[in-house]
């Protein structure tokens, strides 16, 4: 009778959050023309007529095309993106702007709602029953919900983004190479995700999986290279370099690292005029600095443990290492919050730093849920900035539990691959 309880409560919570997801989230974003996925759908465009070149890196020119597109009230640029994200709306780029739109929106829910089937399968392999992972995807479904709203708010790409990187954590899983590779070389060559991620089938030589991944690259880049132009490909790192030193970074919308320090200690008459302390080379060494510590110490203490949890681990380095990185970015961590708390759930409390994992973990789904008005102008001013980035210190516990583990679970973790 409990189980059966048990099962009808995950049925009955499911079927609450996608109707949630489905009136409340995605019934406002029907049919509406906004920014954000308009930007991947003009560019397709422009490839399509032949006017994709290095002008698309000139803000005032893309937003014209833009409007052109889509009309007067929309605006978006195509900074920072690699010119390959041109090809990732070219399949709806022949719809009016609003049916292209919808479309999008439909398969980005069929994104989330396959991602949550692949990570079952992941739960399943790193030995945890179909119930208890329902349960953990529910949970921290429900905690993503803000981040899954601004996706379908704008039409974002990280929904299927999550997609491909989870069908790459389940390859790492099943030790499928092909499936590592595959995924982690089109979701970086459409949109730069999840560079530091490479790292885990390199680490642990995996070298099939990387020739899967590099030859997916190569063969995209040189199969569109003749529409996209080769003096696109040498605009970008200048407009990427540009983009990064702009003070709108300081903007707590951007929920990274070098946002929170470079709104903390850089100066700007527009965007923050009012820093806690003017110390710039602060805020341009220290993000560097966080950078390497970070993979480093993730790479080191994860040497020995299995590529999936290593991958879990640097996953959240993807999202707060980025330059900008806003509410939509942080449906990535599914993944990540998944194994982690699966790890958990294995072994009994038995220490006070199991402990101490846990109440991190469900700090961070508080933070990644709370209606925190983080974008408001009055969070911006002063000691309250550092209350403004919630988001950003929900993924930092993320990743250390991440971390925490690849030590304390390794050895569960071996004995679990062994069995499949």
């Amino acid at each position: 009778m409990g189980k059966f309880l048990r099962r009808m409560g995950l049925l009955l919570g499911w079927l609450v959050v996608w109707g949630y997801i489905l009136t409340w989230q995605l019934g406002p974003s029907w049919g509406a023309v906004t920014h954000g996925f308009v930007g991947h759908y003009t560019a397709a465009r422009l490839l399509i007529w032949g006017d994709f070149g290095p002008m698309v890196y000139n803000d005032d020119w893309f937003a014209g095309q833009v409007q052109t597109s889509t009309g007067p009230a929309v605006y978006e640029i195509f900074t920072p993106n690699m010119p390959t994200v041109a090809l990732l709306a070219l399949p709806l780029a022949g719809l009016p702007p609003q049916v292209a739109r919808n479309v999008w929106l439909a398969v980005s829910l069929a994104a989330l709602l396959a991602t949550c089937c692949v990570l079952v399968g992941v739960g399943v392999g790193l030995g945890q029953s179909l119930e208890r992972s329902g349960w953990i995807l529910l949970v921290e479904l429900i905690a993503l919900l803000p981040a899954v709203g601004a996706n379908l708010a704008v039409g974002q790409t990280y929904l299927v983004l999550g997609g491909l990187l989870a069908l790459a954590l389940l390859g790492l899983v099943y030790q499928w190479d092909w499936l590592v590779g595959g995924p982690l070389g089109l979701a970086f060559i459409l949109k730069t995700s999840g560079l530091f991620l490479w790292l885990a089938p390199l680490l642990h030589r995996r070298w099939r999986a990387l020739l899967w991944g590099g030859g997916v690259m190569l063969i995209l880049a040189a199969i569109s290279l003749p529409w996209l132009g080769f003096e696109t490909w040498l605009a970008y790192p200048t407009a990427v370099s540009a983009f990064s030193r702009r003070g709108a970074l300081a903007v707590p919308a951007y929920q990274t690292t070098t946002g929170l320090l470079t709104h903390l200690f850089s100066y700007d008459p527009v965007w923050n005029p009012a820093p806690i302390k003017q110390w710039p080379i602060l805020a341009n060494v220290l993000p560097s600095t966080i950078r390497v510590a970070a993979i480093g110490a993730t790479v080191w203490i994860g040497r020995r443990s299995d590529p999936a949890r290593l991958f879990a681990a640097l996953l959240p380095l993807t999202i707060v290492l980025l330059p900008v990185a806003e509410e939509y970015h942080f449906v990535l961590l599914l993944g990540s919050i998944f194994v982690a708390a699966t790890d958990l759930l294995q072994r009994p409390l038995e220490s006070a730093a199991d402990r101490a994992a846990w109440l991190g973990l469900g700090v961070a789904l508080l933070l990644l849920i709370a209606p925190i008005p983080f974008k408001s102008t009055g969070w911006a001013t002063g000691w309250w900035a550092l209350a403004a980035y919630p988001r950003l210190y929900a993924a930092w516990l993320v990743w250390a539990v991440a971390v925490y583990g690849l030590t304390r679970f390794s050895a569960f973790s071996q004995h679990s691959l062994t069995q499949i």
